[in-house]
């Protein structure tokens, strides 16, 4: 038995290894798979050819004879096949329905990613990759105590992954747990003492808490890691005003407007600087500035 294949353009000759899972006797091998005619993945199973479309990263459901069924998996996966026949169509994978939630999330699509991030986690409810961009919708929403128990849940499954460490001391700090905050941000800083997002979000903390010399140290690293991260100018420039390093922080602030004109705070306080360097008409240009900003 022999389908026609999908046409796959510019793919000639891939050769392929995957899982095959054969419905009723729960069998499991692997077959050598290629792409063939330039279009489509061709299994091999004894006698009979079963040719399904190719699709990187999909998952493969191909009808074979005599009432079974096998599915073929591109990403390694092994959900059950369907028991069904028929003609062959592809199923996302977990990896494309990630994929798609993330692209949701990025074009401002909350509820749709967070429907997604659900549906995964039901299947998979270990996935730390699904409940890093679910803890992120929520703080996108404002709801950090839902994002927290995310992240909890993600350092659990993984106590040594940066990424959930960086937004996990990114959340107790917004809601005001400094401390539990700074005890997983450090965590994450000796696991990884090059992350720039990490020390920025150290030296913010250490901002907010009214130390403003190891804040301007933790944001003068993060800007040698990242030189346009933009809060990591604004954050230091305000830390060396406290610090009564005028000149410095009117210098860091110039360049925090350059990456982030929207940043009327920032204007404000260069309007201050100004005004402390008695320079009224450079500190009048900028309260207007901010005011214009601020109105949007």
């Amino acid at each position: 038995m022999e389908r026609e294949p999908t046409l796959w353009d510019g793919i000639e000759g891939v050769e392929l290894e995957v899982g095959i899972r054969v419905a009723g006797g729960g069998e499991e091998k692997v077959e050598p798979v290629t792409v063939v005619d330039g279009a489509a993945v061709r299994v091999e199973d004894g006698a009979d050819t079963v040719e399904a479309p190719a699709v990187p990263g999909a998952v493969l459901e191909v009808g074979m004879p005599m009432g079974t069924s096998a599915r073929v998996l591109n990403d390694g996966g092994s959900k059950e096949p369907p028991t069904s026949g028929g003609e062959p169509h592809i199923v996302a994978s977990e990896g494309d329905r990630l994929e798609e939630a993330k692209a949701r999330f990025q074009a401002g699509d909350l509820d749709g990613a967070a429907s997604l991030c659900s549906d995964l986690l039901l299947d998979d409810p270990g996935n730390v990759q699904v409940r890093l961009l679910l803890g992120q919708i929520y703080e996108r929403r404002g709801d950090n105590y839902q994002a927290l128990e995310q992240y909890e849940a993600a350092r659990a499954a993984e106590p040594e992954n940066v990424d959930i460490l960086a937004r996990l001391g990114m959340v107790l700090a917004a809601l005001g747990r400094f401390e539990q905050a700074e005890r997983e941000l450090r965590r994450a800083q000796r696991l990884d003492p090059n992350r720039a997002d990490v020390h920025a979000t150290v030296g913010i903390l250490h901002f907010k808490r009214g130390l403003y010399g190891p804040a301007e140290v933790e944001l003068r690293r993060t800007i040698e890691l990242d030189p346009d991260h933009a809060a990591a100018h604004f954050y230091r420039g305000e830390s060396l005003n406290q610090l009564g390093r005028v000149d410095e922080a009117l210098e860091m602030l110039a360049r925090a407007v350059q990456l982030d004109p929207t940043n009327a705070r920032a204007y404000y306080t260069m309007g201050i600087l100004y005004d402390k360097k008695r320079l009224p008409q450079q500190a009048e240009a900028m309260f207007r500035k901010a005011r214009e900003v601020a109105r949007g």
